[in-house]
């Protein structure tokens, strides 16, 4: 299987014990806990046991297995919210890292998509107005979890382009929307002429 990780316990099980994990075995499956919690599981097939699954904590890391030093950087770049080679670099040299080290980390996709920004638009919309009411911008704020002491949830605006008169309205449904851009209208073209 993919997830099966082959662990040789044979010379390095007394790493183990100093770290104060212990390992039992029954039925062809060996058990390494520390303290109450079991950390890993394994299967045996011929001398070798093969991982079950994947380690608990890094404690158990630390015994022979086909882990490359990649794949510790991974664990602990990870571990760590994704922290640069820098960071891990640094934490490695003090000892922080149970005393493994680290070598450079593998494109990481989780990094890759939280780090990329939004391409802008080619050429930005300006618009040239020369006159109140020209062009009206207009946004829906919605819904906010605590309505206002009269009961709205939500938030209209309509935002003249020329001189960024701003008109806010709290509704109480979202469907009110057109109901008020009526009313608007109507209270801009009596006060404007336009």
């Amino acid at each position: 299987m993919e997830n099966e990780k082959r662990v040789e316990f044979q010379q390095e099980s007394w790493v183990m014990e100093s770290l104060g994990c212990k390992y039992t075995g029954e039925g062809g499956v060996l058990k390494v806990s520390h303290g109450a919690l079991v950390v890993m599981k394994a299967r045996r097939s011929g001398t070798l046991y093969t991982l079950l699954g994947s380690t608990v904590i890094g404690v158990a890391v630390v015994s022979r297995s086909n882990k490359s030093n990649s794949d510790i950087t991974k664990l602990w770049h990870m571990r760590l919210g994704h922290m640069n080679e820098k960071g891990l670099s640094i934490l490695s040299k003090r000892g922080l890292l149970c005393g493994q080290s680290t070598e450079n980390i593998e494109l990481c996709e989780h990094c890759m998509f939280g780090k990329q920004k939004r391409v802008s638009f080619k050429s930005p919309a300006i618009h040239r107005t020369k006159f109140t009411l020209d062009y009206i911008h207009s946004d829906l704020w919605c819904p906010s979890r605590t309505p206002s002491k009269g009961g709205a949830r939500y938030m209209l605006t309509f935002i003249d382009d020329y001189s960024r008169k701003v008109w806010v309205y709290f509704l109480k449904n979202k469907s009110d929307v057109f109901l008020t851009f009526k009313q608007w209208k109507v209270l801009i073209e009596k006060q404007t002429g336009k």
